[in-house]
């Protein structure tokens, strides 16, 4: 002790207190080497190991407190504490130790063991987190304490509950003091319990005991629920109360219900052995439950018991939970009695024939029945609430509290008279009926309505009748009138109305002296009296409606005449007479309209020729230079010219070529306006005609570098019948299209067979190519007539912008539609479907000219042709050919040279003087069966079907395809059939 420098403060604190005193060293395990007597006797005597850590003492917890608390064996003690640091020492100085005394509270043990089997929860916490629970939440809210630590009570609360709860926090925490509340507490199965709280509020912590009160509050709600539906229930009967065990199928009454129903208050429905009124009564009971379901949160349904006297229960129920259920009874058979008696009485008012309505003294509707809802013209249903609706209906909007103001006694009835407009436009005339009715000191009004508008109509019309008729006939555009023919054939007019004056140009005067019909006829046209006259004795002698559209004079003077237009309906009279009720009226301006009308469609139809003889003007002007320059370059080409001079010829060609299908275009869309164009059906080999499109058009593909593709499926070398030169012009079209504007690309025509029957095929075409494509917003308007898809078009590409037109016309009346799909620069594709019929004929295999195995024909030909140079070409080209021809300059010259000659084959130009070819054609086959072709560049549709009518064997178009004329001569001349 001596070394350890504690001596002077060691005997200090001996001698001045006698409470427990103890040395620790201040190392680990803290050995305790002094102690006073009193240490010893009270604590160091049962200590087996004489250090602090012997004790259950953590030193490291108390380095910054004075004092602290020992436990020792059931007992608690305190210490003063000094610090080795505090006296410059090396040990710890515990002194004034003393025994805690608890004043009869319980030790901590058993303070702990009271904490944890008590039934309640309970919580101490800091702020408004938990810090300590016991086990009775794990039983009662499902937690185990150890999920709840730490954690914020308001989680738990219901959100309906929060705000108060919170409002009693503030207040509360961080000061002394108590509250009391309930609340609902979340469970951890999400069910909320009802949880009635005791906190007590300290600085620094609170402390909870909440007690589980759920079952409590829930028949609490149950109660208030049931008091709910007794206050809802009929006052006039009296209720009580019932509860329904479904499980165990019993059912309990309260006192009330048992007296109201005669049953026992409680009652075992499953029992077998019972009253028979018991019986009816739970067989009605389960009935009911089925038919409500398990699902319903509220019910009510009705039971009528028949057993001792019938007895009819009302019952409106709550469920409680998946097996309980309970609600309240009433009886209310005198309800019904008295329900059932005013809804008769209602149903009488409602339904009664007579417009009628009560009312209260202040006007407001007490019911109105449906014909009065009528009578006012409101919608069916529609539920009046007040007299002052009716208000708008009349003159005076307040007319109605004339029919309310009745002072005088319950047998007094009032009577009113009123017009009104009703909701539906319809004016009436009414008679109202008020009187005062009190029923149980109350007072009513009874309104009656009684519609006399009809009555009241009917007296008028006969006033009215003829001066309504009157103003009739005066009013009514034209003039009426009545016309008499009696037995002895004198006509006369027994009625006029003032519009006659207007239609015949009659003054008021005239018109009383205007019986006389021949007055009447002096007025009409010379040239339209016989028409007048022949028509009404047509309808006197049939009894037919007579009508006509005369002129008649309007002015004397000045000999003018207007249109009228007469009708009249004729009618036999017991006594002989005809008589007939018409009407004139005058149709100037008609006749004018129809005038000018007429004027237009001649104008039209003008024009319409004048475009006719353009188009035949412009074509025959073209043809005939075109002529010249094809017979020309055939000729020339057939002299074996260079290659580069064919070359150039074949260029000439395609020139040639292209004007001739512009032109072309130009009458088929003439035809096809005039609806003259037909569509042929003729036999013809459709693998080959395909075929000789394609091998047309190599020379234009090679021409502009692009590679000219045929994809033709098999099967397709099939004779069907069809317009092959349409086809062949529709396609042609779409090609040269598709090669127009494609350069060093691709063109690819697709012929593919889709379905075949016994008589038919239907086959798909597709023109595809890699050129320029066309907008979106432009691929309707390429075929429309006249249209390209932009101005440049026309001087980059050519053309006349009928060629998509007529292609598409062309397959409307072959019956199919042309599709298109394009994409600017990357190509577009033309395609579409026909049928056609599958030739049943057995057709000739037919030679070209140059497979003809018979040798060369050496023909001698009349040729008519009134121009030069057309003469010297085709000249040129028989030469060519090895024949014989002698040239006339009109059709009389070809006439008078047949009747003198013979010759092989006539080749007739139509347009020549002197005589022209269709005239010159009649006579020679009046007397020689030679073969005559029509030679001509007219483009008129009228000369094409004169071809056909004055018995041509062939026509050739100008400019004249030698290959064709050839084809045509060889076929008239010999009755074989030759391909190109």
């Amino acid at each position: 002790m001596q070394e350890r420098g504690i001596n002077s403060t060691f005997k200090k604190i001996i001698y001045e207190s006698s409470e427990m005193v103890f040395l620790a060293d201040d190392t680990f395990p803290y050995s305790i080497f002094y102690a006073n007597d009193a240490f010893e006797n009270q604590i160091g005597e049962s200590l087996q190991e004489k250090t602090l850590a012997g004790l259950g003492l953590d030193i490291n917890a108390y380095i910054f407190k004075e004092e602290l608390i020992l436990s020792h064996d059931g007992k608690e003690y305190s210490f003063r504490l000094e610090l080795p640091y505090e006296s410059s020492a090396n040990y710890f100085l515990f002194y004034k130790g003393k025994e805690v005394k608890t004043l009869g509270l319980p030790t901590k043990k058993e303070a702990q063991q009271f904490f944890t089997s008590f039934q309640d929860i309970i919580a101490i916490g800091q702020h408004e987190y938990l810090t300590y629970l016991n086990g009775s939440v794990l039983p009662v809210l499902g937690y185990q304490p150890e999920e709840l630590l730490n954690s914020s009570l308001c989680n738990l609360i219901h959100e309906k509950d929060l705000e108060s709860v919170k409002s009693i926090w503030r207040e509360k925490v961080g000061n002394d003091g108590n509250a009391f509340f309930e609340a609902r507490i979340r469970s951890k199965s999400g069910e909320f319990k009802f949880i009635d709280f005791s906190v007590q509020f300290t600085p620094e912590r609170f402390f909870i005991i909440g007690k589980d009160v759920s079952e409590k509050a829930k028949q609490k709600q149950l109660e208030n629920q049931i008091e709910n539906l007794k206050v809802n229930s009929p006052s006039s009967a009296k209720s009580g109360s019932w509860k329904f065990n479904k499980s165990i199928n019993s059912i309990s009454f309260d006192a009330v219900a048992s007296n109201l129903i005669g049953l026992a208050q409680q009652i075992d429905l499953a029992n077998a052995i019972q009253s028979k009124s018991v019986q009816e009564f739970a067989d009605k009971w389960g009935d009911c439950f089925v038919k409500i379901g398990s699902e319903s949160a509220s019910f009510e349904f009705e039971i009528e018991l028949l057993e001792s006297s019938t007895k009819h229960f009302q019952f409106k129920g709550i469920k409680v939970n998946d097996s309980e259920f309970a609600g309240i009874i009433w009886e209310d058979s005198e309800i019904i009695d008295r329900n059932r008696k005013i809804n008769r009485l209602e149903k009488l008012l409602l339904e009664s024939p007579d417009p009628s309505m009560v009312v209260f003294p202040d006007g407001k509707v007490y019911i109105a029945n449906h014909e009065v809802v009528k009578l006012f013209g409101f919608e069916e249903g529609r539920n009046l609430k007040h007299l002052s609706e009716l208000g708008g209906l009349f003159d005076n909007p307040d007319l109605w509290q004339d029919w309310i103001q009745n002072e005088g006694s319950e047998s007094e009835l009032q009577r009113f008279s009123t017009n009104l407009i009703n909701t539906q436009g319809r004016q009436l005339t009414l008679e109202i009926c008020s009187k005062l009715i009190e029923v149980e000191e109350q007072g009513f009004i009874s309104l009656t309505f009684r519609n006399i508008s009809e009555k009241v109509i009917l007296e008028k019309n006969l006033e009215e009748s003829s001066d309504f008729l009157m103003n009739l006939t005066e009013q009514v555009p034209g003039g009426l009138y009545q016309m008499v023919l009696d037995a002895e054939g004198k006509m006369k007019f027994s009625f006029l109305s003032k519009g006659i004056g207007s239609v015949l140009g009659l003054n008021p005067e005239e018109i009383k002296d205007f019986e006389d019909i021949s007055m009447a006829i002096s007025r009409v046209h010379p040239m339209d009296l016989p028409q007048v006259i022949m028509s009404s004795v047509a309808s006197a002698k049939k009894q037919e409606p007579w009508q006509c559209q005369f002129r008649v004079k309007t002015d004397d003077s000045q000999n003018q005449y207007r249109w009228i237009l007469g009708a009249a309906r004729p009618q036999l009279l017991e006594n002989g007479d005809m008589v007939w009720y018409g009407y004139l009226t005058d149709i100037s301006d008609q006749k004018e309209f129809e005038a000018k009308l007429e004027e237009a469609r001649l104008t039209a139809v003008k024009a319409s020729q004048i475009k006719s003889d353009f188009l035949s003007m412009i074509s025959h002007e073209l043809r005939t230079p075109l002529n010249a320059i094809s017979g020309s370059t055939y000729s020339l080409l057939q002299e074996q010219p260079s290659d580069s001079q064919k070359t150039a010829l074949n260029t000439i060609n395609f020139a040639v070529d292209n004007l001739i299908i512009m032109i072309n275009d130009l009458l088929d869309f003439q035809k096809i306006e005039a609806g003259k164009l037909t569509i042929e059906k003729a036999s013809f080999n459709f693998e080959n005609l395909i075929q000789q499109i394609l091998n047309g058009l190599s020379f234009h593909a090679k021409e502009s570098k692009n590679n000219l593709q045929l994809n033709i499926s098999e099967g397709l070398n099939l004779w069907l019948k069809g317009d092959k030169t349409r086809l062949s012009q529709i396609l042609n079209n779409l090609i040269t299209n598709a090669l127009k504007f494609t350069k060093e690309g691709d063109v690819t025509v697709s012929v593919l067979l889709k379905e075949m029957s016994t008589n038919k095929a239907r086959i798909y075409f597709e023109v595809k190519d890699t050129g320029i494509g066309i907008a979106k917003e432009n691929q309707e308007k390429i075929f429309n007539d006249f249209d390209q898809v932009k101005p440049t078009f026309s001087s980059k590409y050519g053309g006349t912008g009928l060629g998509l037109s007529i292609t598409r016309k062309l397959l409307s009346l072959m019956g199919g539609t042309i599709q298109l799909e394009s994409e600017v620069d990357k190509g577009s594709r033309f395609y579409f479907e026909l049928e056609f019929e599958i030739s049943d004929e057995n057709p000739v295999p037919t030679f070209t000219v140059k497979e003809k195995p018979s040798a060369p024909l050496q023909l001698r030909l009349l040729m008519a042709e009134d121009n030069d140079v057309n003469a010297l070409v085709l000249g040129k080209i028989i030469k060519k050919w090895g024949f014989t021809f002698e040239r006339v300059h009109n059709g009389q010259e070809a006439v008078d040279m047949l009747k003198t000659n013979e010759y092989d084959c006539v080749l007739m130009d139509i347009q020549m003087p002197v005589m022209d070819g269709f005239d010159a054609t009649l006579a020679i086959k009046s007397f020689s069966s030679v073969p005559v072709i029509a030679l001509t560049a007219a483009a008129k549709l009228e000369i094409m079907e004169r071809i056909d009518e004055c018995g041509f064997d062939g026509f050739v178009a100008k400019p004249i395809d030698a290959a064709e004329l050839l084809k045509k001569i060889k076929e008239v001349v010999t009755g074989e059939n030759y391909s190109a």
